[in-house]
């Protein structure tokens, strides 16, 4: 197994906790920890709720991915559904909640692909991607009053040409496609 204990020879002992910035979405510490040879050090840690992304392919083998704007990369991407798990709230209740909220579709049937930590070399945030089919259109789009999207619906064999163009530059929209290829019996 990858993950170790406190006794792994590499574990950076917490001493303490410092925070630096407290916000709506995250929050900034800065770790005073005991590195593996004994000396002392920092690390910056943003804490961030879960979150959960949704890949949603209709039957005829479509998928319906999200444009919006990212300022942390000054870029506008397309992405598979996705969004914070509330306090709570299951993962697949959250998983169908926000691929519903954000392209009017609602999954039937979820499947669980991975969870991963999306910037483990910074962040305690783990995300849990999701293969959504049987969708049932309820055009409940229910966006924050700060998020706008638009919704766009494409080839599965469209998007594995985005990705590997990289024109798709994200992580979960990427290994959700990935994962999902061999389920759905996809060949590139």
């Amino acid at each position: 197994m990858y993950l170790m204990s406190s006794n792994d020879p590499l574990h950076e002992k917490l001493l303490k906790k410092e925070l630096v910035y407290q916000g709506s979405y995250l929050n900034l510490y800065r770790y005073h920890i005991v590195l593996p040879n004994g000396k002392k050090a920092a690390r910056e840690i943003v804490e961030v709720r879960n979150a959960v992304a949704v890949l949603p392919v209709d039957n005829e083998g479509n998928v319906y991915l999200v444009r919006q704007h990212r300022p942390a990369i000054g870029k506008t991407i397309l992405e598979i559904p996705a969004g914070l798990v509330d306090k709570g709230e299951t993962l697949n209740h959250a998983a169908k909640r926000e691929c519903e909220e954000e392209t009017g579709y609602r999954p039937g049937k979820l499947k669980k692909l991975i969870t991963y930590a999306h910037v483990e070399g910074y962040s305690t945030g783990f995300i849990t991607l999701f293969l959504g089919t049987d969708l049932v259109f309820t055009n409940k789009i229910h966006l924050d009053s700060n998020e706008f999207v638009e919704t766009k619906k494409l080839s599965f064999r469209e998007l594995l040409k985005l990705i590997k163009s990289n024109k798709i530059i994200d992580s979960k929209t990427t290994l959700a496609a990935f994962l999902s290829q061999n389920i759905l019996g996809i060949t590139p």
